[in-house]
């Protein structure tokens, strides 16, 4: 018979009820909102079943087929909005997806109108917008651990996500592998009280006068990095701040007071571990890898068996992935091995004052909040990191006082303050004197490698560098991309120009009015012209005024040279010195003359 004297030995998983076959087992909240199984005698026959499947007291043995060292990805889905709707990077999204189109079972914690949170399981894939996701308190998962092993019975494919100890304790509850199960748990930090959020709730519902329709516990209004708490309200009013002024996450991240007993001592961190797969946001992927980073959110992605990666793999191509080290993983995500760190405040105090005063009252007592003006500063001093920037890594000995407020201002306003850049990492763009960036509006730059812009040769010269972004229209940097002083670059309105790296010299042209592709490496000289788009239009049949222009990897363009519109250059070839170019290159040819025709074949070049 499970009794519960400690209660830090009890994680709350619920499995203890769901194997009682005599229904002996129910479950009551304590005055913190937690709920703990209390065993009536009078049904119970000491068959020693919820003993043998609580994960606090059976140590389980892992299989010899989970790695004792996990495979570790960095990875977020293709898919825009399923990224942005997600926790971290959408990994889970595209796992659960891939079971759908099998006819599979996908399980994991919902929102309840009540405010709570419980688990399910389900084959309509309509249901996944609302398993998406974090919720930052304890689920209920009465009656789950039955549902699925009755799903394995009828050979249907599981993926079930939940808490490292839900993960044990369906593995506990099932007392045998079954090679339809995929199960995914998640760095789990530690779960929270109900009752704490739904205080919580209670003041934000006074303070909007109306009922809270929808939660988004971890919205990206502010970014990845700045998450948010957001909330709806049913006469359309809404609430969101992040997480340094939400009172929430202030409590949660910044005292830990009202988590689980039990999770100040977890059993479940570290490795090996129960679950196919594991799924965490990828805190430090920005010092690792800037690539994986756009404040979109990056998902951790830790595979822990042969099984867990034979899905993994079947969502390859529909995300972006690169694989890193358990240590790299480790070194900004302590939660993986590491408990939450008890807080000194007063447990009993603090859930006598939630019983007695409304939530903002309690938060003003125990927590330590940021005053808007706190909150100001702190965000002005991650953004004039530029200062520093510009004084340590500007190259030959340019100094910023060589700068005016102009060229200032540009540097600011791609790097730190406008929405329409998407940057990779801090400090993506480079600007030397004299260069001008116009973005219209929908307008987008996406800079997901360096990209120095006006560079001179004669570093006194006052040449002005151009770039003017027109209405949707957008440009991609994809590699370090130097642009030479005299240079211009426009993107006709709804056109695309994407850049894999290399360099263009002085007074290059680009006019890109459909879209206009430079693969790596290529070398660009002075005055040339690549232009996708005529300035007018010839009335006759068939004309197009616009038609994009590929350029292969590895492609030398001689001085003066016209690459037109609907061209496209292989890789390795070179356009000669003043070539007009209206036809097709092959790669590794030479082509010269008005207009351009090949005069020499299979030539390599470095």
């Amino acid at each position: 018979m499970i009794s519960i004297i400690d209660k830090e030995k009890c994680c709350g998983c619920n499995a203890c009820g769901d194997i009682c076959n005599q229904h002996a087992i129910t479950f009551h909240l304590d005055r913190e909102g937690f709920w703990y199984p209390r065993v009536d005698p009078n049904l119970c026959t000491n068959c020693g079943m919820c003993e043998r499947t609580c994960p606090q007291l059976v140590k389980y043995d892992q299989k010899h087929y989970h790695l004792q060292t996990p495979r570790v990805f960095a990875a977020y889905s293709k898919d825009e909005d399923i990224r942005m709707d997600s926790t971290s990077g959408g990994i889970h999204s595209m796992l659960a997806l891939n079971i759908y189109k099998k006819q599979g079972y996908v399980g994991g914690a919902i929102y309840n109108s009540d405010h709570t949170v419980s688990q399910t399981i389900s084959y309509d894939k309509e249901l996944l917008s609302q398993i998406r996701s974090s919720k930052y308190l304890q689920s209920n998962a009465e009656g789950i651990y039955r549902h699925i092993q009755s799903l394995l019975k009828q050979d249907k494919l599981v993926f079930f996500c939940g808490t490292p100890c839900q993960i044990k304790a369906l593995h506990l509850f099932l007392r045998k592998d079954y090679e339809n199960l995929i199960t995914c748990d998640f760095v789990c930090r530690g779960v929270n009280s109900p009752k704490v959020f739904l205080s919580y709730m209670k003041m934000l519902e006074k303070e909007f006068k109306s009922t809270a329709t929808n939660i988004k516990f971890k919205a990206k209004d502010e970014g990845w990095h700045n998450f948010s708490m957001r909330v709806k309200f049913a006469n359309g009013k809404e609430y969101c701040k992040n997480r340094w002024q939400d009172l929430f996450f202030i409590g949660y991240l910044q005292n830990g007071v009202f988590t689980r007993p039990s999770c100040f001592a977890c059993r479940f961190k570290g490795f090996p571990r129960t679950s196919d797969i594991t799924l965490a946001d990828f805190w430090g992927i920005e010092n690792i890898d800037p690539s994986m980073d756009q404040d979109k959110g990056t998902s951790l992605v830790m595979i822990n068996s042969p099984k867990g990666m034979k899905l993994f793999e079947s969502i390859k191509e529909q995300i972006e992935w690169k694989e890193f080290s358990y240590e790299e993983a480790l070194k900004e995500n302590p939660a993986i091995e590491n408990s939450l760190n008890r807080p000194d405040t007063n447990r009993e105090i603090f859930f006598n004052d939630i019983d007695k005063l409304p939530y903002y009252k309690v938060a003003q007592k125990y927590f330590v909040q940021q005053s808007t003006k706190e909150s100001i500063l702190k965000r002005i001093k991650l953004k004039l990191g530029y200062m520093y920037y510009m004084a340590q890594k500007f190259k030959k000995g340019i100094k910023p006082l060589h700068y005016s407020y102009s060229d200032i201002k540009t540097f600011k306003f791609i790097n730190l303050s406008s929405d329409q850049v998407v940057r990779a990492f801090d400090y993506p763009f480079q600007n030397y004197k004299y260069s001008l960036v116009q973005i219209d509006k929908g307008a987008q730059l996406v800079l997901n490698s360096k990209f120095e812009m006006g560079v001179k040769q004669v570093e006194m010269s006052r040449i002005e560098t151009r770039i003017l972004l027109e209405n949707n229209s957008k440009m991609i940097v994809n590699g370090l991309f130097r642009m030479y002083a005299g240079s211009y670059i426009r993107v006709i309105e709804s056109g695309t120009l994407i850049i894999h790296g290399g360099f263009i010299n002085e007074n290059v042209q680009i006019i890109c009015g459909d879209t206009i592709e430079i693969g790596k490496d290529c070398t660009i000289g002075r005055d040339v012209v690549i232009r996708s788009y005529d300035a007018h239009k010839i009335i006759k049949e068939e004309y197009q005024i616009s038609e994009p222009i590929h350029i292969g990897e590895h492609v030398w363009i001689g001085q003066g040279a016209t690459i037109l519109k609907g061209v496209t250059i292989g890789n390795g070839a070179i356009i000669a010195a003043g070539a007009i170019v209206t036809r097709d290159v092959p790669a590794h040819a030479i082509v010269a003359g008005i207009p351009a025709k090949i005069v020499e074949t299979n030539v390599n070049w470095e």
